[in-house]
């Protein structure tokens, strides 16, 4: 199992329940019939129904970054603005 931050909550199917800038715990991940990394998260919905009436399963992994490469980030961004 791997730790990941949620980095984009914006357009979320109904019954997704992943806020930006919590982690999570990733319990399994594959790929889906749109060939979209996904990820099941742990301890909330990984399931449910579009408003166009599609179902979905999982969460796109694109939503998610692992801490470590956030951290990269931030200290690359202070080192360019110093």
């Amino acid at each position: 199992m791997k730790q990941v931050v949620c980095i984009n909550d914006s357009r979320l199917p109904e019954g997704a329940q992943v806020i930006k800038g919590r982690e999570y715990t990733v319990v399994d991940e594959f790929i889906n019939n749109y060939d979209q990394r996904v990820f099941i998260i742990e301890g909330i919905a990984n399931e449910g129904t579009t408003k166009m009436g599609l179902r979905w399963i999982g969460y796109d992994a694109n939503r998610f970054a692992e801490p470590e490469t956030l951290m990269e980030e931030i200290h690359e961004h202070a080192y360019a603005e110093a």
